[in-house]
Order: C-alpha cells, then sequence, then structure tokens
C-alpha cells in the first residue's frame, strides 16, 4: 500500500523540518508540502526532503492546501500531518495495518512536542485520543487534520475537505467519509504536536473552543464561523 503524505505549510521555518525528516525515517512513499506563500525559508527546507513541493498564496487555508495536495498525489492511501507535528515510529505501519477491509479512514492520537508538565499532557490525552475514539464509537469520528489518512479514491469521491469553512473541516471530512465505510482509531499512529498555539491562546479558553466547536459540528455539522489564528 502506497501512502502520499500532505503537509500544508505557512512560515514554519522553525518546525518543517523536524517534522519532514520523521516522515522520511518512516520511509514513507511520498512527501508532498503545499506552502502558502512562505518567506521565510519554509520552501527551501521542504525542498531538502519533500518530492512535491508548491508554493502559492492561492493556498491560504489548509483546506485548500490539503485539496491541492491530494490531487499532485500517487498513494492508494493519502495521509494528512501540520508542519509542526513530529509521527511517532511505527507510525507508517500502524497506518498500514488499519486499513483492514471496509476501512476507509484511520486515525491516531497526539501528544504534546513540548514537554511542559502533567496538565497539558492530561488535556491533550482527552482531547486528541479519548474524545477521538467518542466520536467514532458515536458514528460521527472527527478524525484531526494533523494526523489522519484516508484511501484516496473515498476524498476524490467526497471531493476532499471543504473549503468554505474556517475550522473543523477535518471533522466534516470524517463524517462524510464514515458514510463510504469504516473509520478506525489506531493507537500506534501516534504523533506528537506543537502546544504553540494551545500555549498562547491559553489551556482553559483552547478546551472551552475545543468543546463547544466540537458540540456544534458533532450535533448540527456546522463548526463555528471565526477560527482565533495564533502563529
Amino acid at each position: 500500500m502506497k501512502v502520499s503524505v500532505v503537509i500544508p505549510t505557512y512560515r514554519e521555518a522553525n518546525y518543517v523540518g523536524r517534522a519532514l525528516m520523521a516522515l522520511r525515517k518512516e520511509e514513507v512513499d511520498e512527501i508532498i508540502v503545499i506552502d502558502g506563500g512562505s518567506d521565510d525559508g519554509t520552501v527551501e527546507i521542504a525542498e531538502e526532503y519533500a518530492d512535491i513541493v508548491r508554493s502559492s498564496p492561492e493556498y491560504d487555508s489548509p483546506a485548500k492546501a490539503r485539496n491541492e495536495g491530494i490531487r499532485l498525489s500517487s498513494g492508494e492511501v493519502v495521509a494528512f500531518v501540520d508542519a509542526d507535528t513530529v509521527v511517532a515510529k511505527g507510525w507508517k505501519n500502524a497506518l498500514v495495518n488499519g486499513f483492514e477491509d471496509g476501512v476507509v479512514g484511520v486515525g491516531g492520537p497526539a501528544y504534546p512536542l513540548e514537554d511542559e508538565g502533567d496538565l497539558l499532557k492530561a488535556a491533550y490525552i482527552l482531547s486528541y485520543d479519548l474524545m477521538v475514539r467518542l466520536t467514532i464509537f458515536m458514528g460521527r469520528p472527527h478524525l484531526m487534520g494533523f494526523n489522519s489518512a484516508f484511501r484516496r479514491d473515498v476524498l476524490l469521491d467526497l471531493g476532499g475537505f471543504r473549503e468554505d469553512v474556517s475550522v473543523s473541516e477535518d471533522a466534516l471530512l470524517s463524517m462524510a467519509a464514515s458514510r463510504l465505510g469504516r473509520i478506525k482509531f489506531v493507537s500506534g499512529m501516534a504523533v506528537y504536536t506543537s502546544a504553540r498555539r494551545v500555549k498562547r491562546r491559553g489551556l482553559g479558553e483552547s478546551i472551552f473552543y475545543l468543546i463547544y466547536n466540537g458540540l456544534s459540528v458533532l450535533l448540527m455539522e456546522k463548526p463555528f464561523e471565526a477560527y482565533p489564528k495564533i502563529t
């Protein structure tokens, strides 16, 4: 099973190299970086490790960047990781093994990239492990855009990620895909993702936003119209 990995970027020079090196160590088949017009060296770093790099201001959202990556990909499965996310050892094998008959999408847990103490780690386990498992159990799966993978033909059938929303395009895609087959949580498909946005916004506000936006998406498939952007 050939796996293509798509990474959306914008001014991620401080992070993207580490993310790409981890993917190379996992021997993924194809790495695609779609950049939103960075001027900080992100593109030059990406070109050292990725198989395909595209950069343009037209890729001004993760959804647009991921959809372009899907179009350029050649793998049977297309996975998605963010520029500030590092895949754990064994990530690719766990991902591939998760695609049993009838499975159209898989996702795994996320843990903080930085060591910021037990409270942050517990918040990640609650938000990016237990809650994800719960949404799958409920039949309303919310796989994370920075750690998920889908069969390419399913992505094409669905038209990729919705570009008309500001947030939760990953949840909406997961729920749409679940109508075509099974979504599976794979515990060995772990990643470590930066907590910089959580720290700058505050843990309390981040959890509040995650819960209330999550409920709106799960119950009505209607995400909040605005997302507090913090780089």
